[in-house]
């Protein structure tokens, strides 16, 4: 009967610990992924000498990167598309040009310069964990929150 209350007392601090840890691992991946598309599209955009943009498809959960069409009206062509980690939602993103999106596309600007648009990013995962990523622009490296941060522009 002792060795069994052990257990359970061992199983009951250990546990928890070892499931946040599994949980937290898929938000870090997802923050993870979003900062390498980001660096990927200001490389890009540098070394091409032209305007890049990072599109966040709230509705499908996917990053990807597209280069600025040649002319007006014309659909762009999307490259090294990704889907955020298992459990992970793009819950919001909001920039001090564009209104918050919770739904649909949003894209982050990318200068032939590397200048990125700044923005804040939400991400969601499992029982509503929710990480603030905030787009740094000269340097396009993100902040990264491990919470929610009420994040406003010009208000």
């Amino acid at each position: 009967m002792i060795v069994i209350v052990i257990i359970g007392i061992t199983l009951g601090y250990i546990g928890p610990r070892i499931f946040s840890g599994v949980f937290a691992s898929n938000m870090d991946r997802a923050a993870r992924d979003i900062t390498a598309m980001i660096q990927l599209t200001r490389s890009s955009a540098v070394t091409q000498h032209k305007t890049y943009f990072v599109r966040f498809d709230l509705d499908n959960e996917k990053i990807a990167m597209y280069p600025m069409p040649e002319s007006s009206g014309q659909t762009p062509e999307m490259t090294k598309e990704r889907p955020m980690a298992d459990g992970v939602d793009l819950k919001s993103i909001k920039t001090p040009y564009q209104s918050e999106k919770e739904r649909g596309e949003l894209d982050l600007k990318v200068t032939s310069e590397g200048v990125v648009e700044q923005g804040v990013i939400y991400i969601e995962g499992s029982f509503g964990r929710i990480y603030t990523l905030v787009v740094k622009p000269f340097s396009g490296t993100l902040k990264i929150y491990d919470h929610y941060v009420e994040v406003t522009y010009g208000q």
